[in-house]
């Protein structure tokens, strides 16, 4: 019977990553014409990452930095940084709070939440007590990938 709630935690957890599908109010694979005022910071393995220019406090917690990462004009990637061991602390526990326990990855904070559609990382850097926050379309992803696959093909 324990295997159950198990099966049902994983489950939740994969339909929750799905259901919520963006972060900061943003959904992941929204056009890039609705994000004002992005500062571009070049392109990356098939991406085109951009920095937020404004300050950013979500949940009550100061947000450091916030990227995003387009992939043909779509949101593929959030990325969001936050300093200190509190900050860092809240995020996990939001994050918790809306996705369930994320499964850890070793024996650093670094938990990590996989649906159909999404995967999101917290990666808690373990002597600065940083930490990164990323959600990813798996959407987006799988279709980089056809394309770059394709591109190779056609070599």
């Amino acid at each position: 019977m324990k295997w159950l709630g198990v099966v049902a935690g994983v489950v939740w957890g994969q339909a929750s990553i799905d259901s919520l599908y963006g972060l900061l109010g943003k959904q992941l694979e929204a056009h890039r014409s609705t994000f004002p005022g992005l500062i571009p910071k070049g392109t990356f393995q098939r991406k085109s990452w951009y920095r937020s220019s404004v300050d950013t406090v979500w949940e009550g917690i100061r947000l450091a930095e916030v990227r995003y990462a387009f992939y043909r004009d779509r949101l593929h990637t959030i990325q969001v940084y936050v300093h200190g061991p509190e900050a860092s602390e809240a995020m996990r526990i939001v994050l918790e709070a809306y996705l369930g326990k994320g499964k850890q990855e070793g024996y650093a904070p670094r938990y990590r939440w996989v649906g159909q559609k999404a995967v999101l990382l917290y990666d808690q850097n373990i002597l600065t007590r940083n930490t990164e926050v990323r959600l990813e379309s798996l959407v987006l992803q799988r279709q980089l990938e056809r394309d770059a696959f394709r591109e190779f093909e056609g070599r």
